[in-house]
C-alpha cells in the first residue's frame, strides 16, 4: 500500500507541476505600457528632471527581459501640445530597454499650459497605429493639476479619454502630483478607468483603474516604480491550472487517509 501511495503521489505531483508550468511556457502576452507625462510650466525644471529620471530608471530596472511576456513601451509628454518621446518600442533586449530609458531621461520640458485632450489624442494615435492593440494595454497618466486648455477643458479631456478607452485600452491609472482636492476628484471620477477608481492599496489592478496622490516628484518616482512592478507581475496560473492543482491536492489528501486506515 505504501508503494502504491508513493507512486500515485509522485504522479500527481508531476501533473500539478506540469499544469502550473504550462501556462507560463505556452502563454506569451504582449503587454503595452503607455506613459503620459505632464510637462506644463507649473512643474519646476528640477521636478521634471526627477520625474523623467525616475520613470527612466524604473523602465530600465523593472521591465523584464527574456520572460514569457513581451513589453511594448510608449511615452507621450504634454503641455498645451503633445509630443511623442517613445513610439511603441518593443523591449526584447537590454539594449532596447536602455534606449527607451535614455529617450525618457533626455526628454526636454515644454513648460506650457495643461491640455489633457491633446495628451489622450496623441496616445491613442501612438498605441493604435500599425495594427491592433496587443493582448493587454495599460496607460499611466501623471499630472500636477486640472486641464486649463482648450475651452471647456474638462469636457474635452473626458471626450478624448473616452475615445482612448473605445480604442481598446484596458486600464488608465493615475498619479496626481501635489494636486488640490478638485483636481483629485476630477481625475478619480472622470479620467480613471475602469471605475470606480481604486484609491486604496493594494490596488485592484487591472480590474479597476487606480489613483495615487503624491506630494511631489519623489512621490511620483516611488509610485511609478511600484506601478511597473504590479504590471509586470500580473500573470498568474490560469483557471484550468488552479483546478488541476486543487484536484491534485484533494487526491493526495484522500490517499493519505486511505493509507492511515490501512
Amino acid at each position: 500500500m505504501r508503494n502504491t501511495i508513493l507512486k500515485t503521489t509522485t504522479a500527481l505531483a508531476a501533473l500539478v507541476a506540469i499544469g502550473l508550468a504550462a501556462p507560463g511556457a505556452a502563454r506569451a502576452d504582449t503587454i503595452q505600457l503607455g506613459f503620459i507625462l505632464d510637462e506644463s510650466g507649473s512643474i519646476s525644471s528640477s521636478s521634471w528632471t526627477q520625474i523623467t529620471g525616475g520613470l527612466a530608471n524604473a523602465i530600465n530596472t523593472l521591465i523584464p527581459i527574456g520572460g514569457p511576456n513581451t513589453y511594448e513601451i510608449s511615452v507621450v509628454k504634454f503641455d498645451n501640445t503633445a509630443e511623442v518621446v517613445v513610439n511603441r518600442q518593443v523591449v526584447s533586449t537590454a539594449a532596447q530597454r536602455t534606449a527607451v530609458a535614455n529617450a525618457v531621461s533626455a526628454a526636454a520640458q515644454g513648460g506650457g499650459v495643461t491640455n489633457y485632450q491633446v495628451a489622450f489624442n496623441l496616445m491613442q494615435t501612438v498605441l493604435t497605429t500599425g495594427g491592433n492593440l496587443p493582448t493587454l494595454s495599460f496607460v499611466n497618466f501623471a499630472t500636477d493639476g486640472e486641464p486649463n486648455q482648450p475651452n471647456n477643458a474638462q469636457a474635452a479631456a473626458v471626450t478624448a479619454r473616452n475615445a482612448l478607452i473605445a480604442a481598446g485600452i484596458d486600464n488608465i491609472s493615475i498619479e496626481g502630483i501635489g494636486v488640490n482636492a478638485a483636481a483629485a476628484s476630477f481625475l478619480q471620477n472622470s479620467i480613471c478607468y475602469p471605475g470606480p477608481c481604486d484609491i486604496t492599496a493594494p490596488y485592484n489592478f487591472p480590474a479597476q483603474g487606480f489613483y495615487i496622490g503624491v506630494a511631489d516628484a519623489q512621490g511620483y518616482v516611488n509610485a511609478i516604480g511600484n506601478k511597473i512592478q504590479v504590471v509586470t507581475q500580473q500573470q498568474v496560473p490560469e483557471p484550468a491550472s488552479m483546478a488541476l492543482l486543487g484536484a491534485g491536492l484533494l487526491g493526495l489528501a484522500a490517499l493519505r487517509r486511505r493509507g492511515a486506515k490501512a
